[in-house]
């Protein structure tokens, strides 16, 4: 058995410029959430919303269900992962979260990436117009109803 450390919102980036096409599936509530927060922040500094992309979507989603699913938190290979998603740039981007309790609320997590300034960067970029916004809920890491978070972005 693991032992148990204080659980703590964990996050980590990628920045790629890649290109290639896509389409595909739906969101949940707690996604539809995020998304708004997301937003939210972009327009308390004057940027356009970001747009739900599906291939996005469907490539966050699976990342975190596999992470859930194989208790691990890391980007593996992000660009092989979009581009078999059909993902398309030319620029790339994903943002990663986990916490529990207080630690995976929404607005918890985007306070979070907007303090660190590489997660900042990909939440406030300009050129970033789509995102796919994927969670898995469940056993991780030793914590029952821990929240796994990925963002994908795209733009320029």
């Amino acid at each position: 058995m693991r032992p148990r450390k204080t659980p703590i919102l964990l996050t980590a980036l990628v920045s790629l410029a890649l290109a290639s096409p896509g389409l595909a599936a739906g969101t949940f509530s707690i996604e539809r959430s995020l998304l708004q927060e997301i937003n939210r922040t972009r327009a308390t500094h004057n940027l356009r919303p970001l747009v739900l992309d599906q291939t996005l979507q469907r490539a966050a989603h699976s990342h975190s269900a596999d992470m859930l699913q194989r208790d691990y938190f890391d980007h593996g290979p992000m660009a092989q992962r979009l581009l078999r998603f059909g993902a398309r740039g030319p620029r790339l981007g994903e943002n990663l979260a986990w916490g529990v309790g207080t630690l995976a609320a929404t607005r918890m997590i985007v306070r979070k990436w907007l303090a660190s300034p590489p997660h900042r960067a990909n939440l406030l970029r300009p050129g970033f117009r789509r995102v796919g916004v994927g969670t898995a809920v469940g056993m991780f890491m030793g914590y029952s109803k821990a929240k796994l978070v990925t963002a994908d972005f795209a733009g320029t």
